[in-house]
């Protein structure tokens, strides 16, 4: 395309991790200059990520941003419709913030920890209380309960469903 309108294609790859070894052999294009590659990946590019297209300084890693986890977890909080908003539950601050530096600047990670943090929350005059010392205890027994190849990776829980439906009624 660049030959013939003399302009360069500029090809955006979401998850570019998830890409083959074979797949991601678009080196040729970039390094030609036919092809400007914007991949994006949640992994560690150097182990993930082809070696030639991580040369030079193509190349950029951008840290996650703890400020933008923490903005996508207030909304979830104050959401009404899609969201915890019409919940009794009360999230500290601390608890916030303490979600976004586990979750590491993946939104996914910290919806499904707050998600988790509330329906399991103890409650206080109906209202789910989940604070900084309720938060570390969550994110250890949820690392404990996990295990990959043992009955627990196969085991359906309920139990945050369940936890919403009886803080619903």
């Amino acid at each position: 395309m660049r030959r013939a309108r003399g302009r360069r294609t500029i090809l955006f790859i979401d998850e570019i991790h998830r890409f083959n070894k074979a797949q991601q052999t678009l080196s040729p294009a970039v390094e030609s200059g036919d092809i400007i590659l914007i991949g994006a990946t949640t992994e560690n590019p150097s182990f993930e990520v082809n070696a030639p297209l991580l040369s030079g300084p193509r190349c950029r890693a951008e840290a996650a941003l703890r400020s933008d986890t923490v903005t996508i977890l207030r909304r979830a909080l104050a959401d009404r419709e899609q969201g915890l908003g019409g919940l009794p539950i009360n999230v500290t601050p601390e608890a916030v913030l303490g979600i976004a530096r586990y979750a590491n600047g993946d939104g996914r990670v910290a919806l499904n920890l707050l998600e988790f943090a509330a329906a399991s929350a103890p409650s206080v005059d109906g209202v789910a209380q989940v604070d900084a010392a309720f938060l570390k205890q969550s994110i250890e027994r949820r690392a404990l309960l996990y295990d990959k190849t043992g009955e627990e990776h196969y085991k359906p829980d309920f139990r945050p469903s369940q936890v919403h439906a009886q803080q619903r009624s």
